[in-house]
């Protein structure tokens, strides 16, 4: 057999250094998927802050899309204007 031929010594010299590095290694690993995982968070939010900072130009700068804002999501009006609810109907 193959293992006879190889001394016991270096055997456990290569024990050794798997116990000693081994848990190194894996450490290492993780962090490098966590890294992984952080740098395309970072990325998602990086491309969430820019919409936003857009919706915020919008917002200060174009009357019209704040119209559309307030209209949609608020449910405001012009002075005058009567807003009608729609109930759904009940089944």
């Amino acid at each position: 057999m193959i293992f006879r031929k190889i001394p016991g010594k270096l055997i456990f010299a290569i024990v050794a250094i798997m116990i000693i590095f081994l848990p190194g290694f894996v450490r290492v690993q993780k962090l490098l998927y966590r890294n992984r995982q952080l740098q395309e968070q970072i990325f998602s939010l990086k491309k969430e802050n820019k919409e936003l900072a857009q919706e915020l130009y919008k917002l200060q700068h174009d009357p019209v899309y704040l119209e559309k804002v307030a209209r949609e999501e608020m449910k405001l009006g012009r002075d005058g204007e009567i807003i009608y609810k729609v109930a759904p109907e009940k089944k």
